[in-house]
């Protein structure tokens, strides 16, 4: 797989972008605009103050990079206990770059994360006067973020990142500074700035989408670079969280017998978030890190979309019971995540055996008491002496169902099968 022109320009972009500018369609630093910004003044005292408190405001210093282009943490000051707060930005809602990689999203990123990183002084101030609300989702507290360079007075990033385009107003119209956000993004609209300019391209934003191989990926990953676009087949292995929008994927390759993973993030753009373990999907997402490690994000969910062949940015489900666990200690079968893909132990029927290739017959039981009949394909190891027996029991750990409704079964590592 070659990476496209697009993808190619959007890596230079960023190297330029994480310097100083914003890059243009055409690869020209645009302008930055701040004049309306300057003129919002931080009069409150922060000193010795904590956010958390009646006081509402405080200096923090920048723990790492942005999380987003509207989302910080930040490390809190002794007065305030010196823990981690993460923030979300008052009165803005930048594209997204994390769990879902949208137009301008990355570009807001990377501003958000330059000007914070050349700032000498970082104040965090609530909204309300008092302690910060929090956001939606109930993590974030809704904060205005001022920094200071060494050679310019406080300015409120809030405020800049409408004036830049960035973000619309999402300013409450009873809070103090709604005046200030409605006048930067009157601005940005004149001067077609960003969002406001819907024929401008972004350089880091590529909607074209690569076919993806798991096991490609384990062996050249030089081919792969971050927000570039890819769609494949796999099935869900696991949740990785217990709200559900984080999985472990996998393809089996008949090649090479190996299962290769990978993580997936369905969160933010999903209806749910929510995939079914067990289930074969078709995958369209966005290769990025996150702490250090690859995954797919941006996993737009809808089993209403099922169009294969035609370009999507849709993840929908291709089989529902493609991987099928038959181990009664599994959390799939003993909790509540359980399901019609995880069954409890195998009686075994009838049992024939060509050479390395075992068949047998079974019967379970899955967490929803629907009984099934399967059978059961493995090759077995040259030592095998014939444990698996009729009237037996088994356990599972993993098979797959390759034809969907058909009740034939492959188990592709007889180390799976556990006999009791």
């Amino acid at each position: 797989m070659k990476k496209s022109l697009k993808t190619v320009l959007a890596l230079c972009a960023i190297a330029v972008l994480s310097v100083s500018c914003v890059v243009t369609a055409c690869g020209k630093k645009s302008d930055h605009y701040d004049a309306i910004t300057k003129t919002l003044k931080l009069t409150k005292s922060f000193e010795g103050k904590v956010l958390e408190s009646d006081d509402g405001i405080e200096e923090v210093s920048l723990i790492s990079g942005t999380t987003d282009g509207d989302t910080t943490a930040f490390r809190l000051s002794e007065a305030g206990g010196g823990g981690t707060v993460r923030v979300r930005y008052q009165g803005v809602d930048t594209p997204e770059s994390t769990g879902g990689v949208e137009k301008w999203g990355k570009a807001a990123s990377i501003f958000t994360d330059t000007q914070l990183k050349s700032a000498t002084k970082i104040v965090l101030e609530s909204a309300t006067g008092g302690i910060p609300e929090k956001d939606t989702q109930g993590g974030r507290s809704l904060c205005y973020v001022w920094y200071k360079t060494d050679n310019a007075d406080f300015k409120c990033l809030n405020l800049e990142l409408v004036e830049n385009g960035y973000s619309l107003n999402k300013e409450n119209a009873d809070n103090a500074y709604y005046s200030y956000f409605q006048r930067a993004e009157t601005f940005a609209k004149e001067k077609k700035l960003h969002l406001h300019n819907p024929d401008l391209e972004d350089p880091l934003f590529d909607t074209s989408v690569q076919q993806m191989s798991l096991r490609d990926f384990s062996e050249h990953p030089e081919k792969y670079a971050e927000n570039m676009k890819v769609h494949l087949h796999a099935y869900v292995l696991e949740k990785l969280n217990k709200s559900g929008v984080t999985y472990t994927i996998a393809q089996y390759d008949e090649e090479t017998k190996q299962v290769y993973k990978f993580t997936a993030y369905a969160g933010y753009v999903s209806a749910d978030g929510k995939l079914q373990v067990g289930g074969l999907y078709h995958i369209v997402g966005t290769l990025q890190k996150f702490s250090g490690n690859w995954q797919i994000a941006g996993l737009n969910y809808d089993n209403d979309y099922k169009r294969e062949g035609e370009e999507s940015e849709h993840t929908w489900r291709i089989q529902s019971s493609y991987y099928l666990m038959f181990d009664p200690t599994n959390e799939y079968f003993t909790n509540e995540q359980g399901g019609a893909n995880n069954y409890g132990p195998v009686t075994v029927g009838t049992v024939t055996r060509d050479g390395s290739n075992l068949t047998f017959t079974g019967t379970a039981t899955n967490r929803n008491d629907k009984a099934g009949t399967f059978t059961f394909h493995v090759v077995v190891p040259e030592d095998y002496n014939d444990e698996i027996e009729e009237g037996g029991t088994v356990w599972i750990k993993g098979c797959y169902r390759f034809t969907d409704g058909s009740d034939e079964l492959t188990v592709v590592d007889y180390d799976q099968i556990y006999i009791l």
